[in-house]
């Protein structure tokens, strides 16, 4: 199973505003996967890019349905070489608005050259999407933001999911970015979201993060051989 090393999260003035955003300097491992999870308040309103390190930040989904919604969005990155201290900058957003993302540090994960990624993009309600994943003992990480600005109090995941960050910005009705992240032991489909609060104006995305597969101690018997 993927180990979480650790995550950072980090938002902007809940009145909006354009600010980067970034991670504390950190040293990571060559292999780890880095997983950039952005929101914005304003679905016209794209996130920022993420850079640093000298790495590389590929773009796994983007949700934008248009209206009266929110804008979501996941980068990955494989450390490669030896970057020593580094951090992850997320660049400006496309305009002002209230802006978050939760940065997170894998090990033992590898990446399909396309991941899962998670189906409905928005909806009405509590919300629910699925990620049908393709490998056993992966992880389903995800980020979901409420226009509707619900009071998070109280909030109940699906799944077992784990928290780690959420943008609250429902006194000023600036809306809540959730950011979580659940075990998917057995390949298949995979619900993600949560079931309070149930009145959420609601975009999510998610992707698989598979079990890294190392090769069995017969391959190199025989390679050598």
């Amino acid at each position: 199973m993927p180990t979480l090393v650790t995550s950072y999260f980090l938002q902007s003035s809940v009145a909006g505003d354009t600010s980067t955003l970034s991670t504390p300097s950190f040293t990571p491992a060559t292999g780890e996967v880095l997983v950039i999870k952005a929101v914005t308040w304003d679905t016209g309103t794209p996130a920022g890019t993420p850079s640093g390190g000298g790495q590389t930040y590929t773009r796994r989904s983007i949700v934008a349905p248009g209206g009266f919604n929110g804008y979501a969005t996941i980068f990955t990155s494989v450390v490669l070489g030896l970057p020593g201290s580094m951090v992850v900058t997320l660049s400006a957003p496309a305009g002002n608005c209230y802006h978050s993302m939760v940065v997170e540090r894998w090990t033992g994960v590898q990446l399909a050259g396309t991941p899962a990624t998670s189906s409905p993009g928005n909806g009405s309600g509590a919300p629910s999407a699925t990620v049908t994943t393709t490998a056993a003992n992966s992880i389903v990480t995800w980020a979901s933001m409420d226009e509707n600005s619900r009071d998070p109090t109280g909030r109940v995941y699906v799944s077992g999911a784990t928290e780690d960050g959420i943008a609250d910005g429902h006194t000023s009705v600036s809306s809540v970015h959730y950011y979580a992240y659940q075990n998917a032991a057995v390949a298949g489909s995979q619900t993600i979201g949560m079931s309070t609060p149930s009145t959420q104006a609601w975009v999510m995305t998610g992707i698989e993060l598979q079990a890294q597969v190392l090769p069995s101690p017969g391959a190199f018997m025989t390679f050598f051989e």
